[in-house]
């Protein structure tokens, strides 16, 4: 199976005020071959700040790992500043001793999203942080794919109806024209799509 790329253009953004739990992370992570950013709550929160923060780079970071023991209003500033990445613009959120059921920012994508407990495991959070990487990277197509099917399928149901319109009538005439062009239109799609994985 095709890996997403790793090494030191994979920016991770480690946000912890635990040093026994931070500098070790860190270090494993760095020899794992990842590029780290360690900061505090306050310090998070003004790289994440209007949308624009992340790493000294100016971007988002392509992983965070959330220390869930942050004072709770840091915690819940951090949460509020990652909110505009949710849903397909989520990137893999890893918290650190979140519980079964730690809060996240509300419609981040479960596929970028994963909770260990504390204290860390530092070979647990690489393979997880590779695992949400991974999920990441094959998002898109299985999107795509999903969003494609709920109207093919749609049109499958709907054309087994056709045969039962009155093709005289004029309504019935314009209804089979326009299931005719919404047909065609996803099958340019589909068509697209299948070129785009020809040539990935």
């Amino acid at each position: 199976m095709t890996e997403p790329p790793r090494g030191p253009q994979t920016q991770v953004l480690l946000v912890s005020e635990d040093d026994d739990i931070g500098e070790p992370l860190e270090a494993f992570l760095r020899r794992a071959g990842y590029a780290v950013e360690v900061a505090d709550g306050r310090e998070a929160a003004g790289l994440l700040r209007d949308g624009a923060g992340g790493t000294a780079a100016g971007a988002f970071p392509d992983a965070l790992i959330l220390d869930r023991d942050l004072p709770p209003d840091q915690y819940r500033t951090i949460l509020d500043l990652l909110a505009p990445r949710a849903g397909p613009a989520s990137f893999p959120l890893l918290v650190l001793g979140g519980g079964s059921s730690p809060e996240v920012p509300v419609g981040w994508h479960e596929d970028a999203f994963a909770s260990v407990s504390r204290p860390p495991q530092p070979a647990e959070i690489a393979a997880t942080l590779a695992l949400l990487r991974r999920l990441g990277f094959y998002r898109r197509y299985r999107d795509l794919v999903h969003d494609l099917a709920q109207p093919v399928m749609t049109l499958h149901a709907l054309s087994r109806g056709i045969a039962k319109l009155p093709v005289a009538e004029e309504a019935a005439r314009g209804t089979i024209e326009r299931l005719v062009r919404e047909a065609d239109r996803l099958m340019s799609l589909l068509e697209a799509f299948q070129r785009s994985r020809g040539g990935s």
